[in-house]
């Protein structure tokens, strides 16, 4: 199922994210405030999202320093799951960045989401150590 990409950052809003993020698990103020939000819209160097009728189905950005490069807000409306539109974010996304030579690109997979961890390894992905500062973190649900 192909479906369009866009990417302005101008047609995204507070209210699309949550409604999306709280489909998916997040919660439904994942992005926090409408601040916080314009906050991580301005600062991802990409974003990719699909639309059907109006309504957010598909989410996801990019951050890149010059040095090293991070997938973050992957999202696909659990209606819609299954049916290639994760692949077709990640795939527009990677050919973003797949020529700039990062040091690091990675994302981020919450513990026990053996879906995404098997989802991302089939976009390219591997699992690596990494180590958080959780004792700093927002708790979630």
């Amino acid at each position: 199922m192909q479906m369009a990409i866009l990417e302005s950052k101008n047609d995204i809003s507070f209210n699309d994210i949550n409604a999306l993020t709280e489909k998916v698990g997040w919660g439904n103020k994942f992005h926090q405030t409408e601040e916080k939000w314009q906050r991580v819209l301005t600062s991802s160097t990409h974003i990719a999202y699909i639309r059907e009728d109006e309504k957010l189905i598909a989410f996801g950005r990019i951050l890149e320093d010059g040095i090293m490069c991070m997938f973050y807000d992957i999202c696909v409306h659990p209606d819609y799951q299954g049916k290639g539109i994760g692949k077709q974010i990640m795939d527009h996304l990677i050919d973003k960045i797949k020529d700039k030579e990062y040091i690091s690109i990675g994302l981020f997979v919450w513990d026990g989401n053996e879906t995404a961890s098997e989802f991302y390894g089939k976009c390219g992905f591997e699992k690596v150590t990494a180590m958080e500062l959780k004792t700093h973190m927002k708790q979630f649900c």
